[in-house]
């Protein structure tokens, strides 16, 4: 494989940390409410993050549970006068404290005296720790402004419901009125709590959008035509040519392909990954994803790959799938995310030029709970609202926190198209855009990217919203059936299943049935009509 840095989306750096984003593209299609503590994620977002239909694998979490509201700590050591000038901002990454975040912060802090007389004193947490460690901090009522927040990391909506976060709607409207215009309302919906928002929203890819992408050569040599191909019995023939000509397996892997997007259905909250509702029905009725026939129809042309030799016989990790299309192994690769101009992504990822298709008809915006700020009680929520505000509309100070200094961390490539080339081991490069602010405000990494955060913010505004985006579902009426069902259905993936017909979805009904999922569809269908007769 290369050795060469790659740019990690939201949706990989949950693949390679480790948080399971099983369901993922199940999940990320729907607003999350709290899923289970820190998952364990398969890839990108996002991450976000975004993949198979198999129930989520909840990892295990240590952290103490945060106080409710009535009992919250007053805060460890009370702001001061001065104090309140500076924002403890905390938030994590994969690669780890950058050498030179220290001179980041100096240059950062040049720029946030000027624009909002603050400075913001970032506090980077090693991904292992960072659930364990904020959730300890808020439960603490330790005094911080601002944290990275979602629906699979320091959880959002528990943050909420445990009183870590302050509300927002005036403040952003009146201290972060550009911020606050950037984005449709029905995105904004999508992060409301019981009718309040508490975070703002890192706008990036929001809608619907998994499909594949291609090794370029391959395309060529086979006179690939993309727009033949609209779902996975589209790319049959193609995958048995190549199969006989190349003896390989031409995909890289298969767990992501049965994708609720493509069906035209959604998780209504991505910790309940077994039910889902279908993006243009205005009720949002539960339905178990397994019993659905485009399900089982998905399910069994994995097997029939599986059998033909297109694809490996069981589930693959995220970096043997990317090992293999490195050493031409595979030609073709699942992805939860096929953005705008983002053949360049996954020309760095993949090691080498590739095109790419999506596969969604109808793109929806499931959720934005992927990646958002939340605004701490314990801090100063005025000057930290006027920090969103800075964050997500200053060019210069977002990217600074994204990039570094120019001449130190990067270099100019082409200034009037905003590309820039980053430089070698240079002490500064935390590949998350998508945790900081507006990612559609980056620079570019590479020429061939121009233009895609505009194509991609247009495609979110016109994304149609998932009926249930806002709703959060609340499980501790039916916890311990969501716990019993997930249990049952580890064993029903399509690769899981070890080859089986989807004739053994069937009996994975039945055993959902005994584990209570007649109990937590109909806890969902009553939450869902009581938040629908008080919006």
């Amino acid at each position: 494989m290369s050795g060469k840095k790659q740019y990690i989306s939201r949706r990989k750096f949950l693949l390679v940390s480790g948080v399971s984003v099983v369901g993922g593209i199940l999940a990320a299609c729907a607003p999350a409410a709290t899923p289970a503590p820190t998952q364990a994620p398969q890839p990108t977002q996002a991450p976000q993050a975004t993949q198979a239909a198999q129930p989520t694998q909840a990892a295990t979490s240590t952290a103490t549970a945060a106080p409710k509201p009535t009992d919250v700590p007053a805060p460890t050591v009370a702001p001061t006068a001065a104090a309140m000038g500076e924002l403890v901002y905390i938030y994590t990454n994969f690669v780890g404290i950058p050498k030179d975040q220290a001179a980041v912060q100096e240059a950062l802090n040049k720029l946030t005296m000027e624009r909002i007389n603050s400075k913001i004193i970032l506090t980077n947490l090693e991904f292992g720790a960072f659930n364990d460690k904020i959730q300890l901090m808020s439960a603490g009522g330790e005094k911080y402004d601002l944290a990275y927040t979602a629906s699979w990391v320091n959880d959002y909506v528990k943050n909420v419901t445990n009183g870590v976060f302050v509300e927002l709607d005036d403040l952003l409207k009146n201290k972060a009125p550009n911020y606050w215009k950037s984005m449709p309302a029905t995105t904004w919906n999508g992060a409301r709590v019981k009718g309040k928002l508490y975070a703002g929203i890192n706008q990036q890819i929001f809608y619907s959008s998994s499909g594949f992408v291609m090794n370029k050569a391959a395309a060529e040599k086979y006179k690939v035509d993309l727009t033949k191909y609209n779902s996975w019995t589209d790319l049959e023939p193609l995958v048995a040519q190549i199969k006989k000509a190349e003896n390989i397996r031409p995909m890289a892997g298969g767990s992501e392909m049965i994708a609720g997007d493509q069906m035209g259905y959604g998780a209504i909250d991505g910790g309940v990954p077994f039910v889902w509702a279908k993006a243009d029905d205005p009720n949002a009725t539960p339905e178990f994803s397994m019993s659905l026939p485009a399900y089982k129809d998905t399910w069994d042309l994995v097997k029939r790959w599986q059998d033909a030799g297109y694809l490996p016989a069981d589930i693959t990790k995220f970096d043997q799938e990317v090992a293999n299309l490195h050493d031409h192994k595979a030609v073709i690769k699942t992805e939860p995310a096929v953005k705008p101009k983002g053949e360049a992504e996954f020309t760095l990822r993949y090691g080498g030029e590739v095109v790419q298709k999506l596969l969604v008809t109808k793109p929806f915006i499931g959720g934005v709970l992927g990646t958002l700020t939340g605004v701490s009680r314990t801090g100063n929520p005025e000057k930290s609202v006027e920090w969103l505000e800075l964050v997500n509309n200053d060019k210069p100070t977002y990217n600074l926190l994204c990039f570094g200094i120019e001449g130190k961390h990067w270099n100019w490539k082409d200034k009037a198209t905003g590309v820039i080339a980053q430089i070698k081991d240079s002490g500064y490069d935390p590949t998350t855009d998508w945790m900081f602010g507006n990612q559609f405000n980056a620079y570019y990494r590479n020429e061939s990217a121009v233009g895609g955060w505009d194509e991609t913010k247009k495609n979110n505004d016109a994304a149609i919203p998932f009926p249930t985006m806002g709703f959060a579902f609340d499980r501790e009426p039916v916890k311990n059936q969501v716990a019993a069902v997930t249990a049952v259905l580890a064993e029903y993936t399509p690769l899981g299943a070890k080859g089986q017909t989807s004739k053994a979805l069937d009996k994975a009904l039945a055993d959902a049935k005994g584990a209570g999922l007649d109990d937590v569809i109909a806890e969902m269908t009553k939450q869902i009509a009581a938040w629908k007769a008080s919006s």
